[in-house]
């Protein structure tokens, strides 16, 4: 049986390692240690992660809510201008104050998912065109962002990305057990998202339209100066009827991200471009960014998986299974 060569150590590439365990070659890594470069919410729709790959995950139940500017239609078309620059109306109504189901990763989730490896994880290996000789015959998962895979595989028939650059403030609370997000579509703060997770707290931000050194600028005053970092989560806070005085961080981390959000592609171009690669190639996309699905959870990478081992062994990525 053909093993896979990995690229990208990140989360996706982690869960494919872990998962694929003896079928899992090794996983090549560009940076000189695992990333563990996710510092948003890791509060997962179903059980199967941990369960596939025993990791414990602890089920919770969990409140969202939107602070509301009085209007559900203007809330629904602020908060999409706020995350993607376009007004339309996203999921933000399903945010009525109601309980949802959901299990929450352990803290330590990227060390979890390491130990669970059980392929060397090679670092400082950059993937190229030489990379594809290199390896042989043997499939290949990668993780690589499809319009950075698109450009080293000289494909040019793809239409043009849209990325928002986004940063997230996270910090400890003490005496905290509450499970909770609020959508932000107005302009109270930049933040578009804030979470509490027991005893954590995550703020989320996004700057569609804008490059990353302009989000840095927007973001100046919140991740330079402590004064104003410490309005901004009394403003966050109080939104859940929290006061700074719940902080245990002395510091909280600011934290940028190159994708914070990504924007739909024609979804004809985007898999037309996935079936290409694994036919000419024999490289198959795992992710939201290799695949460019912004709606994908990481629950859905154990079925993207058994995908592929079904097809990896075929000539044709047939979509339709």
């Amino acid at each position: 049986m053909d093993k896979f060569h990995i690229i990208g150590a990140g989360m996706a590439g982690l869960v494919a390692g872990a998962f694929l365990r003896e079928q899992a070659k090794c996983i090549w890594e560009a940076q000189s240690g695992i990333p563990n470069n996710h510092s948003a919410l890791l509060r997962f729709r179903s059980s199967v992660i941990g369960d596939v790959l025993n990791i414990p995950f602890k089920p919770v139940d969990v409140m969202k809510a939107v602070v509301t500017t009085g209007n559900p239609v203007r809330d629904a078309v602020l908060y999409s201008i706020k995350t993607t620059g376009t007004p339309a109306i996203r999921s933000i109504v399903s945010a009525q104050g109601t309980i949802d189901k959901r299990w929450i990763a352990p803290r330590n989730f990227i060390g979890y998912l390491s130990n669970a490896v059980h392929c060397p994880v090679e670092f400082d290996k950059y993937f190229t065109l030489n990379t594809i000789k290199e390896i042989g015959d043997d499939p290949i998962i990668s993780t690589i962002p499809m319009p950075i895979l698109a450009t080293l595989l000289g494909y040019n028939e793809l239409p043009h990305f849209y990325v928002a650059t986004g940063w997230t403030i996270t910090a400890d609370l003490n005496d905290s057990d509450v499970y909770a997000t609020l959508y932000i579509p107005g302009h109270e703060s930049k933040a578009y998202r804030a979470s509490i997770t027991g005893n954590k707290l995550i703020v989320e931000y996004a700057f569609p339209n804008m490059s990353e050194d302009a989000s840095e600028a927007a973001m100046h005053k919140v991740k330079d100066y402590p004064n104003e970092l410490k309005k901004e989560l009394h403003l966050i806070l109080s939104m859940f009827g929290l006061t700074t005085d719940r902080l245990a961080t002395a510091v909280p981390k600011v934290k940028k991200q190159s994708y914070a959000k990504i924007m739909p592609i024609d979804d004809d171009a985007r898999k037309r471009f996935i079936i290409w690669a694994t036919d000419q190639h024999n490289i198959f996309a795992l992710g939201r960014f290799a695949t460019w699905r912004p709606g994908l959870m990481v629950d859905d990478l154990i079925n993207d998986l058994r995908v592929i081992q079904k097809v990896s062994g075929g000539s044709n990525y047939d979509l339709k299974k």
